[in-house]
């Protein structure tokens, strides 16, 4: 049988010019303003539609190819308002009829190439209006201070990778869960800057990618999987695939399973047969969408194969290591140059201490290989989890760091496929619905990067909260709140949590990293970075007297807020900037406080008026702070609180 020819050179033109149009979507700051009057819209928008209060979409930029047709909108770059409208088909009362949960309209295209106050790049478009801030900040508690001329290197957004739960979510009919998962992935993509996403149950039976005849034999159907791996393709996303579970056919006991959705974590009964899934499954992800793409995967070996008492993996270590280096060997098979890593422990704690599954780990796969005995295995990179509240997500991250080197694995880098507050599901008040995520999230994120800069240490290439969205299905919730529970950054019903906002503010910040130095109050930190086009960010977090997590619920205590005086400095005086600030914590850029507020009530007694009152209150409003400002030096103090988040950014100014 001839090969098929690779999906994306197949695609029409226009699918793949909307594709390419979503990936660069995905690396460009979502809140900017739009610097061209052209009127073409984004090529990815969903629909926008008009649904019933409060569910009604915005207006959007013309065109629309990825999603169905965006609606008509006056400017360049006009989107919807994001989240404003509900599920597509309008499954709850409240979501909308025919509403997107994206919304139309993106960025524009055409007009200028930009503008940039930096060497080499064109000049303004515009003149200066108006002098830069410089009242006096000496009298703040805090003070921060940025160096926009320096260059501490590059900054890549490791923050870019979310999981979306198991891959069956995205085929599901009940409820409209299937399509709400793939609006809240798109708008991933467009606001947050999504390139990667990791999930369970490729292998789970629902997909049905394996099985076995009346004969034995393997037979195998890539059917369902296409269709979601279609859809990832064709927003750019490169997928850190999870080579996991085992299918019935192929499970030594198939009884042994877990979640509600009987996820088999049974040893193979053949690894050969293993092997050659994997190999099946590589090719023909290669036949449909070309080796230059699937190149660009990770291919991540099982999933906490140590944890909680054989709950996720029926087998011994040596048993795992057993399938990570015969799923290894099918990976290579169809990709030589592919990606393979494990163990994927779910703390750090794991690596080195209780299981040591992480030093057991590196001691085989450098010395051994059960495919080829005598050998060493092959390690793409270094796959970990960090459960464990601020010690596991930031120091966690150097313990790995440490192991590898102790290996002699300084090229070795490490993926974080799952982390967050908790663990735990159901909380009275999750930390991942309020602001205790966002400050946790740009924590973790800030203090890694100051922490490796200082020390000239790598960065990881994936660091991934689990979870992008509340479809997902492992747990039970409370499944008549708005809020169930869940660690998504968007509800069910498309309700954007504060730690939604927080990955807003991370993905506007640009790829090299400048100097950033804060003094005062403890519990402070941030980062600051300068974009491409001249723009210069900074996003502060106080998050004072960190609790310790599950053991008692609390995350961040709460304090009085802090005044914290911002002086960026080496602008150039001739270039203009738009200067806004944008704030996250308990009462602003937060709908759970809203929903708190109006006295925690369930979805079968709220109002109109109450899904507004969400709806209005989800996003952090913009605090313009000037319009095509100049000068060498800005200066202004902010009230920040505790937990909460600050984030200052200046865009050239737009004409």
């Amino acid at each position: 049988m001839l090969a098929a020819p690779p999906l994306f050179s197949s695609f029409p033109r226009s699918l793949r010019v909307g594709a390419l149009a979503a990936l660069t979507l995905a690396l460009t700051p979502a809140c900017d303003t739009a610097t061209s009057s052209d009127d073409a819209g984004s090529s990815m928008g969903g629909s926008g539609g008009t649904g019933a209060s409060p569910g009604a979409g915005g207006t959007g930029g013309s065109g629309g190819t990825l999603q169905s047709s965006a609606g008509t909108g006056a400017s360049a770059g006009q989107g919807g308002t994001i989240g404003a409208g509900g599920s597509s088909a309008g499954a709850a009362p409240h979501a909308g009829s025919g509403g997107s949960a994206v919304g139309g309209g993106g960025a524009a295209t055409g007009g200028s190439s930009g503008v940039t106050g930096f060497a080499g790049a064109p000049q303004p478009m515009v003149s200066c209006m108006g002098s830069f801030d410089t009242t006096p900040v000496s009298g703040t508690q805090s003070s921060v201070t940025v160096d926009s001329s320096s260059n501490k290197g590059n900054l890549p957004h490791f923050w870019d990778t979310f999981g979306t739960g198991e891959l069956p979510l995205f085929l599901r009919t009940d409820r409209n869960w299937g399509q709400t998962l793939k609006d809240h992935v798109t708008d991933g993509v467009r606001n947050l800057g999504v390139k990667r996403l990791r999930q369970h149950g490729l292998f789970h039976d629902d997909i049905g990618i394996y099985h076995e005849d009346s004969s034995g034999n393997p037979t195998y159907d890539f059917t369902k999987s296409d269709q979601i791996f279609d859809f990832f393709v064709g927003l750019g996303i490169e997928p850190i695939v999870e080579l996991a579970p085992m299918p019935h056919d192929l499970a030594a006991d198939p009884s042994k399973t877990v979640f509600d959705w009987n996820m088999i974590v049974s040893v193979p009964k053949d690894y050969a047969r293993w092997q050659e899934l994997i190999t099946k499954f590589v090719q023909h992800s290669i036949e449909r969408y070309g080796q230059d793409t699937v190149n660009r995967w990770y291919f991540e070996v099982w999933n906490e194969p140590e944890c909680c008492s054989n709950k996720f993996w029926s087998g011994s270590t040596d048993d795992y290591f057993k399938l990570y280096d015969y799923t290894a060997a099918g990976v290579l098979a169809a990709l030589p140059t592919g990606r393979v890593g494990g163990p994927v422990s779910s703390q750090p704690a794991e690596l080195t201490k209780n299981s040591m599954i992480g030093q057991k780990f590196l001691q085989h796969v450098t010395t051994d290989n059960y495919v080829n005995p005598g050998h060493p295995g092959s390690l793409g990179f270094f796959a970990y989890h960090a459960w464990s509240f601020l010690d596991g997500s930031v120091n966690g991250y150097f313990q790995g760091l440490d192991l590898l080197d102790s290996f002699n694995q300084q090229n070795t880098n490490i993926a974080i496929t799952e982390y967050g507050p908790t663990w735990e599901f159901g909380l009275t008040d999750e930390p991942q619905e309020t602001e205790q995520g966002a400050t946790f999230a740009v924590q973790t994120y800030s203090d890694i990067v100051q922490r490796c800069t200082k020390d000239n240490r790598r960065l990881p290439i994936a660091y991934s909260w689990w979870v992008i969205s509340d479809i997902f299905d492992e747990s039970m919730y409370r499944e008549n709140d708005p809020f169930i529970g869940c660690m998504g950054l968007t509800s069910r019903e498309n309700i954007h949590k504060p730690v939604y906002n927080a990955y807003r503010f991370l993905a506007q910040l640009g790829t090299q990293q400048v100097a950033f130095n804060i003094s005062g109050a403890a519990g402070l930190g941030g980062m600051a970075a300068r974009s491409p086009d001249g723009g210069v960010q900074l996003i502060v977090y106080n998050g004072q007297n960190p609790g310790k997590g599950p053991s008692n619920e609390t995350y961040y205590q709460s304090a009085d807020a802090t005044s914290v005086g911002v002086t960026v400095s080496g602008l150039d005086p001739q270039f203009p900037f738009d200067v806004t600030a944008y704030h996250v914590d308990h009462t602003v850029g937060n709908a759970y406080t809203v929903w708190q507020n109006q006295g925690r009530p369930d979805m079968t007694t709220m109002m109109d008026a109450d899904w507004q009152g969400l709806r209005a209150a989800m996003d952090s409003p913009a605090e313009p702070l000037g319009r095509a400002l100049c000068g060498s030096t800005f200066t202004h103090s902010f009230q920040l609180s505790s937990p909460g988040v600050l984030f200052v950014k200046f865009a050239p100014a737009a004409p």
